[in-house]
């Protein structure tokens, strides 16, 4: 025994945990490949893979400290980063607001951040750091083949024969950059995502093109590593990512840079190469029109209208970490904190995120100064060893030389589009930075020759080993009742889908899955949806009533643990409507209105309640509100009858004079003046006010707005006989023409429908149009008295996202819109967009706090 004894020391000292190792490399190939696996990390039982692919690194960890008794550091400060990363972890996790999913994300950082110590100590020689880039890029290449396959048989092939249906003269290619469905988004589930990872992986396999052996199999070949990075390259331009596009030039600008400065050693033909690379890396990232667009408004001094929504998050992020500094408000806590500090002045746009779209602006929001200062210390150490590169990269081989290089240039791109998007979270895209920021932490030190340190004592070893145990089988115990809530919930969202749905193990499921994970608030809020639905739907009074009270108890919940959130408070609001509760329905749509003031209906539900109320003033300020931020709504068939329709006058009149205010208020140039004028000019129409709409319409620009209105303007100015439609069509002349040519109606209308609505026509809604104008005498009038409704539901497409469980129904809004049909189809090009008007916005909002302020008063006084 004396003598086996030095022996088995001895090899336990070399257990490298490779079984570990491999389940690792395993899982975040798996999520890798895994078509839309962003969001399947959160659905069911995905989301139990995606833990366990986070907790094997762990063990891997514990494995090599148990076995080796001692962890290799990254070396060269880098470890400064990791250190700032857990303290920022433990700190902000302990005082957040939102303590559990602080927990949540933290063990997936934990997870992340102890791969690289295991996997640096493995990387000890220069065959294994080569068969990790190898391996990386049969990857690589595996990556492009599924991201180009799944998106042309799933998304671009069906685009063309769709369009080859629609088209009489055959199949023609054309993709919309603008519509996100067509951008290239497998296998992640977004195209920022598929271009984050590309340009981290790219660089490595133009190195394995580099180091390719003439006699090498074709696997291993200069012409297969050429064709997957052509094909990365290809794959990386049907993003259409703007992030993308800006690191690929970053890559360009470095080779330029880097071309020039070894120009005198460099042989001709491998500048001739390097050149032909940087004109072709720059031709793909400008062919990117989205890019193009926002560089061209960059460089006009205008923001653009593509990059409002980063920012708006960036303005959110700077005031959640602003608010937090010291201590950040947790992992996790974007979502349930964004709409409390988004700016009145967003409007429609970037209504609810689950992340910030900007690397450094989620650590401040989320880690405060500790994860800033992560970020800013890896990109200061980062530039010290490029800068200082002669201390260690020239002792290194040629072939690992040019993997430094590699990596350096994957992370610059990178690093670029990182400050437009946040990918952190994503295992394929995180586990790739984690690999090459090991491997050049391993480069640094060989460059260096310094030794790893030295062991640990065997006591030592063993109680970290057994304090790290500790922590997982803490945090096990922590995770299984949310996993068994997951399963539930899942089964129980199931049921619903099946015919007939199953309501009741619906909700003996979601009960069970609230009581296992009483934090959670997608569980009470899509409880409270759910009875909702079901309780508009019943026709029984006491069923109706009491599934609305339960409705109305699940939405309490919800709120209470997530109060930030504008659809739990705007829903519940509707509900206490529809139970006569006014006082609680109005304090329920002010603090709606108060989280996202542009939302279409909660002014209304707001001045509704207030009618109820018997506060006739403040419902005449609150219906103002909502038509001043969605004037359509003035031309509503709902003002035509009880509760709106006293009010009618006075709102119009109200609505008006404002509108005239603001046309003083706003800068004359500004996109906000301009919608102005143009809707004050339809309301001059509206009110049959034809001679100042003239005018009015007369100073302003051409467009499609005026080519609309000027034909209605002539209504007291019939011709006497039909003409011909107009060439190309007018949607306002082909109505009078329909209104004239009874005969040709419907196929004038049509055609009208076409042009106006842009839409497939809906025959049952042109129908109650054609039977509506039978007996009309003047198509104003039938606009206002008689032009049929039709109800518009607003469904919360980015629900489940957004709340990081994606399990469940997408939910509609209990607010349905009454529109006017004709103006919503027919003259749609009279109201022009308004999602994104900050100057409106933040002209209005003197008017909404005095309502607001109006009602905490109110409030304070109720109080005993």
């Amino acid at each position: 025994m004396a003598e086996v004894q030095p022996h088995w020391a001895e090899q336990a000292t070399k257990q490298e945990g490779v079984l570990l190792g491999l389940l690792t490399a395993a899982g975040y190939a798996f999520f890798t490949l895994l078509p839309d696996s962003h969001s399947l990390m959160v659905a069911w039982p995905w989301v139990l893979l995606w833990q366990a692919a986070l907790g094997v690194p762990l063990l891997w960890f514990l494995q090599v400290l148990a076995y080796q008794r001692r962890v290799q550091p990254l070396g060269n400060g880098l470890d400064g980063v990791v250190l700032l990363l857990l303290a920022g972890l433990a700190i902000s996790g302990t005082v957040s607001a939102f303590p559990n999913q602080a927990r949540w994300y933290g063990w997936a950082l934990l997870g992340g951040l102890a791969v690289i110590y295991p996997l640096g100590a493995w990387l000890r020689s220069p065959e294994r750091r080569w068969q990790l880039v190898q391996a990386q890029g049969y990857l690589t290449a595996a990556f492009v083949v599924v991201s180009l396959g799944v998106w042309l048989g799933t998304t671009l092939v069906p685009e063309w024969l769709r369009q080859a249906t629609l088209s009489t003269q055959g199949l023609s290619l054309q993709i919309n950059t603008d519509a996100l469905e067509l951008r290239n988004w497998a296998p992640f589930g977004h195209q920022n995502y598929v271009a984050g990872y590309l340009l981290l992986a790219l660089p490595l396999v133009g190195v394995l093109a580099l180091q390719a052996e003439p006699q090498s199999r074709w696997w291993r070949s200069r012409p297969f590593w050429l064709g997957v990075l052509l094909l990365g390259l290809v794959n990386l331009y049907t993003t259409f990512s703007r992030g993308g596009g800006l690191g690929l030039m970053a890559m360009a600008i470095a080779l330029f840079i880097g071309l020039i400065w070894q120009q005198r050693q460099a042989s001709r033909r491998w500048l001739q190469m390097g050149g032909l690379t940087i004109i072709g890396l720059l031709v793909i990232a400008l062919a990117n029109d989205r890019l193009r667009r926002s560089l061209v408004a960059l460089s006009q001094g205008g923001q653009g209208a593509e990059l409002a929504y980063r920012w708006i998050t960036s303005i959110v992020g700077w005031r959640m970490g602003a608010a937090q500094p010291l201590t950040g408000n947790g992992l996790g806590s974007v979502p349930l904190w964004y709409q409390h500090y988004r700016p009145a002045w967003a409007g429609r746009e970037a209504e609810w995120i689950y992340q910030l779209h900007s690397t450094p602006v989620q650590l401040w929001a989320e880690l405060g100064i500790w994860g800033i200062g992560a970020f800013v210390l890896g990109i200061v150490l980062l530039t010290y060893w490029a800068v200082r590169y002669r201390r260690w990269w020239l002792q290194l081989s040629v072939h690992e030389q040019r993997l430094a290089l590699a990596i350096y240039l994957a992370l610059l791109g990178y690093s670029v589009l990182s400050l437009t998007d946040f990918q952190l979270d994503n295992i394929g895209i995180g586990g790739l930075l984690l690999l090459e920021l090991t491997l050049l932490a391993t480069l640094l030190r060989t460059g260096q020759h310094q030794n790893p340190p030295s062991r640990l004592r065997p006591r030592w070893a063993l109680l970290l080993v057994a304090s790290g145990l500790g922590v997982m089988m803490a945090m096990i115990a922590w995770l299984t009742p949310i996993h068994r809530a997951w399963w539930a919930a899942s089964d129980g969202f199931l049921a619903l889908l099946e015919e007939p749905p199953q309501w009741n193990r619906f909700t003996e499921k979601l009960f069970q899955a609230q009581e296992l994970a009483p934090w959670q608030p997608y569980y009470p809020l899509q409880l409270g949806w759910n009875y909702g639905q079901r309780g508009i739907g019943t026709e029984t009074v006491e069923a109706q009533s009491a599934l609305l009270r339960t409705a109305i108890a699940e939405f309490e919940k919800g709120i209470e643990r997530s109060p930030y959130l504008e659809f739990g408070y705007s829903n519940v609001g509707w509900l206490y409507w529809r139970e006569a509760k006014f006082a609680q329905a109005a304090t329920a749509f002010a603090q709606a209105a108060q989280l996202v003031p542009a939302k279409r209906g909660n002014f209304l539900g707001l001045g509704l309640a207030l009618i109820a109320s018997n506060q006739p003033e403040l419902a005449t300020e609150a219906l103002t509100l909502e038509v001043l931020r969605h004037p359509l709504f003035i031309t509503s068939p709902a003002w035509r009858s009880a509760p709106l329709a006293p009010f009618y006058p006075s709102v119009l009149q109200a609505v008006s004079r404002r509108y005239a205010q603001l046309e003083t208020e706003l800068p004359p140039t500004s996109a906000a003046a301009e919608y102005v004028r143009q809707i004050a000019t339809v309301l001059q129409w509206w009110q049959g006010n034809l001679a100042a709409a003239k005018d009015r319409l007369s100073a302003l620009p051409p467009s499609p707005f005026r080519d609309l209105l000027e034909p209605l303007l002539t209504i007291s100015e019939f011709p006497s006989t039909p003409h011909e439609a107009p060439h190309p069509p007018n949607v306002g002349q082909l109505f009078l023409r329909a209104w004239y040519d009874e005969r040709n109606r419907l196929l004038l209308l049509e055609t009208a429908w076409r042009y106006g609505a842009g839409t497939t026509i809906n025959t049952e809604q042109l129908q109650q149009i054609v039977r509506s104008l039978r007996g009309q005498n003047n198509p104003l009038d039938w606009l206002r008295s008689a032009a049929p409704a039709v109800g518009v539901s607003y469904r919360r497409a980015g629900f489940g996202v957004n709340s990081r469980i994606v399990d469940g129904p997408q939910p509609t809004d209990f607010f349905i819109a009454i529109d006017n049909l004709p103006m919503v189809t027919l003259f749609q090009a009279l109201w022009p967009d308004n999602v994104f008007l900050p100057q409106l916005d933040q002209a209005l909002e003197g008017d909404r706090h005095h309502l607001l302020n109006a009602l905490k008063a109110q409030e304070r006084h109720r109080v005993p």
